[in-house]
C-alpha cells in the first residue's frame, strides 16, 4: 500500500486492487520503506570486426588467401552425436579478413 494525497487528505492505496482508507489525524500508521531489487547484468564484450575476445594473435601463421603473415585464432569445442570430442579452432587473417576452421 501506499499513501496519496486524495483531496488533501491522506489515504492508504492498495496498488493492487485499488483498496483505498482514509487515515485520520490521530491514527498512527507504522510506514516502511518499500525494498528494491535490482538485479544486474553482466555487459558482454562487443565482438570487433567478428574476432571474440579471447582470441590470440600468431605472427607465423600464414593467410592461405592473401599470403601475409599474422592472423587471430580461436577455438570452440564442438559436439555432436558421430564425434564425442572435438576442437574447431577457426582463424582470421588481420589482412584481408579470409576465416578458415580447422578440426583438432
Amino acid at each position: 500500500m501506499v499513501v496519496k494525497s486524495v483531496d488533501g487528505v491522506s489515504t492508504l492505496v492498495c496498488v493492487k486492487c485499488g483498496y483505498r482508507k482514509t487515515l485520520s489525524k490521530d491514527s498512527s500508521v507504522m510506514l516502511r520503506k518499500s525494498t528494491v531489487f535490482t538485479q544486474y547484468i553482466e555487459k558482454k564484450e562487443e565482438v570487433v570486426l567478428g574476432i571474440p575476445p579471447g582470441a590470440i594473435f600468431e605472427e607465423t601463421i600464414v593467410c592461405p588467401q592473401c599470403g601475409k603473415k599474422g592472423v587471430y585464432y580461436w577455438r570452440k569445442h564442438a559436439s555432436s552425436a558421430e564425434s564425442s570430442d572435438s576442437i574447431v579452432k577457426t582463424f582470421k587473417c588481420s589482412n584481408c579478413g579470409y576465416t578458415w576452421i580447422e578440426m583438432e
